[in-house]
């Protein structure tokens, strides 16, 4: 019964992760220059340096995620590039998330 209630517990932790990943919230500046944005390539290289970024803030945002940190991080990763690509509004830089979904 022991083995039984542990691996219950670790099967919560692990569900509840991901809930607690879309209510944690936190404000970053993420940088990016906007004349690079009016060319693909340009877009492309900014969507890189954005998602690296957000990739660290993320990890650092999820260190205390003992049971599917990586999942966390991941769905982290994706809501934040989601909402800060709406935010810059650029349609380059809208089409090249797109192609990384």
């Amino acid at each position: 019964m022991k083995r039984f209630i542990i691996a219950t517990a670790l099967a919560a932790a692990t569900i509840a992760a991901p809930a607690l990943a879309a209510s944690d919230t936190f404000k970053m500046e993420v940088a990016y220059t906007a004349e690079n944005l009016t060319t693909r390539s340009g877009a492309e290289a900014e969507y890189d340096s954005i998602r690296q970024q957000v990739a660290e803030r993320c990890k650092a945002e999820m260190t205390d995620r003992i049971f599917a940190g990586g999942y966390a991080r991941t769905f982290c990763i994706s809501k934040t590039m989601d909402r800060t690509v709406l935010s810059i509004d650029n349609p380059q830089l809208t089409a090249v998330h797109a192609e990384h979904r």
